[in-house]
């Protein structure tokens, strides 16, 4: 039942995700005065960035509950994956052609970005939380428990 709370909760995520981040690099693509199209990529892309980061840590809840229950990692990865590819495409792409849209308009002069620099930490960061993360969790879950589901022994066939 968890695994198919965590796929309804990462299919929204990633539903949403998607055309937020659709609908501010849509903007670059507008016809609108370019003071216009720049408040309303960023207006999009902050909404996108806020999304990314709740439905992160709302993923990463779940996907500790499901960790917990069955002692499958797949979620708590899979989780980084959706945190990654979304940092990456926001900080690699959608940010750069951002910039080089203010600078084709006018409205900036940046030779240098930053974007990929901070997309690459946070890369880094969320994959070591996610692999403190999971060691914690199963600690705890030894620590109280005592066995782990992979340490149960079956009884012998030849007992009778």
């Amino acid at each position: 039942m968890w695994s198919k709370i965590y796929l309804v909760a990462l299919a929204i995520a990633l539903l949403v995700i998607t055309s937020l981040s659709f609908y501010s690099y849509n903007w670059l693509t507008s016809i609108d005065a370019p003071v216009n199209v720049v408040q309303n990529y960023e207006y999009y892309s902050n909404l996108a960035w806020l999304f990314l980061w709740l439905s992160s840590i709302l993923l990463l809840v779940l996907a500790n509950v499901l960790y917990w229950r069955v002692q499958q990692s797949w979620a708590l990865w899979t989780t980084f994956l959706y945190f990654a590819i979304f940092i990456i495409l926001q900080t690699f792409w959608f940010d750069e052609a951002f910039s080089s849209f203010k600078n084709r308009g006018g409205l900036g002069s940046e030779s240098f970005s930053v974007g990929p620099f901070f997309g690459v930490i946070c890369v880094v960061i969320g994959a070591i939380i996610i692999f403190f993360d999971q060691f914690l969790v199963s600690r705890l879950h030894k620590k109280m428990f005592g066995i782990t589901p992979e340490q149960v022994e079956l009884p012998s066939e030849d007992v009778l």
